[in-house]
């Protein structure tokens, strides 16, 4: 086995969304080797916890309770809820200085991080968004949707730019991670585009549905789903490697870069409570850390690295895992402060329970995301 080391720090955290609502944080110890330690627990969700995203600072999560909650890692406190859509937020994904969620209630909306003032409101699908995904570029973004489209938008404009009609329901959208190639999640198959071409340059296909899926490079993609074994395939070669270890379905993937070329950390949670960390390269893997959530099913994961772009791998053994207790609840009650896009509505610290809408504007606002 093989432990990682921090470049820069040693804070790096497995957030995990549950069925139940609360949202948990398991932190690796990375001066340990790969020990799991329970954060936090939020739960201030009524509903299942739909999506989840976190930049280098933020973290969101978006619930079935139609609100999406916002935490500052840093600081470790909790900031408050964006009220702005009518329905399940079904996707969420940080860009830069932005924040992209999409709903049930079919539209997408924009916030700055930070202020957190709804920028832009796309609209345009006729059904539940069920996936987007922003270019690396920060100017396009793609959306899927149970209107059986795929939807192209200008992040400049707010406008979509280009529309496809698709034979089933999509489940998801991803660029990969230099906006060459494109994949679409269609239950049991996922097909790889290429910008502006019509037919897929790869499709690949499981016997049971495939629930989620990954790009770990501009090449290398990775999913599982009911079959309980993660697939990484090499577009361009067309070699696939096979993960097992899981004894339920996988519901969610992510990745950290490694020092080493060709490497990356791979994390998996499945819908038993088992979550995963493997060390990953182009022709083998190996299981060096993980732990279980008991009590609770896992819906959607993202892992937070702080200001940290990649980890350093080194050739130390991993200490024997323990399954963590999560922390208890506090007996005393917490003051929440909710903010809201339009801050004159905050009165004094207290909550306000009443859906607050954003002042539209008619005013083209250009997307500027830092890089």
């Amino acid at each position: 086995s093989s432990g990682i080391n921090a470049e820069y720090g040693d804070r790096m955290e497995i957030v995990i969304g549950t069925y139940e609502g609360p949202v948990i944080s398991y932190g690796v110890n990375l001066d340990k080797g790969m020990v799991l330690e329970a954060q936090f627990v939020e739960k201030s969700h009524s509903g299942c916890v739909k999506s989840i995203a976190c930049n280098n600072r933020y973290l969101a999560s978006g619930s079935s309770d139609e609100s999406i909650r916002l935490l500052d890692l840093h600081k470790r406190v909790e900031l408050g809820a964006l009220m702005q859509h009518n329905g399940t937020v079904t996707c969420l994904t940080f860009q830069g200085s932005h924040l992209l969620s999409g709903s049930e209630d079919g539209t997408i909306c924009v916030y700055q991080s930070g202020s957190w003032e709804c920028k832009k409101t796309l609209k345009g699908h006729t059904a539940a968004v069920c996936q987007l995904s922003v270019h690396p570029s920060g100017v396009l973004a793609l959306s899927v949707s149970r209107d059986k489209t795929l939807k192209t938008w200008s992040l400049i404009t707010g406008k979509p730019v280009h529309t496809v009609n698709l034979n089933s329901i999509p489940d998801d959208v991803i660029w990969n991670t230099d906006g060459s190639t494109y994949a679409i999640l269609l239950e049991k198959s996922i097909k790889v585009f290429q910008p502006h071409s019509g037919k897929p340059v790869r499709t690949y296909t499981s016997d049971r549905r495939i629930v989620c899926c990954k790009f770990l490079s501009s090449t290398l993609l990775a999913y599982g789903g009911e079959s309980n074994s993660i697939s990484i395939v090499e577009i361009e070669s067309n070699k696939c490697q096979t993960i097992t270890g899981h004894s339920a379905r996988i519901k969610a993937l992510d990745f950290v870069r490694s020092d080493l070329k060709d490497h990356y950390i791979l994390i998996s949670v499945s819908s038993d409570g088992e979550v995963k960390i493997w060390a990953l390269s182009r022709d083998n893997y190996d299981q060096i850390g993980g732990t279980t959530l008991f009590n609770h099913r896992p819906v959607c994961m993202c892992v937070y690295t702080g200001e940290k772009q990649f980890v350093k791998q080194l050739s130390t053994p991993a200490p024997v895992l323990k399954h963590q207790e999560l922390p208890k609840k506090r007996k005393t009650p917490i003051k929440r402060r909710v903010l809201f896009a339009n801050l004159h509505a905050i009165q004094g610290g207290k909550t306000i329970k009443r859906k607050l809408k954003h002042k539209k504007t008619s005013r083209v606002i250009p997307l500027h995301f830092d890089r």
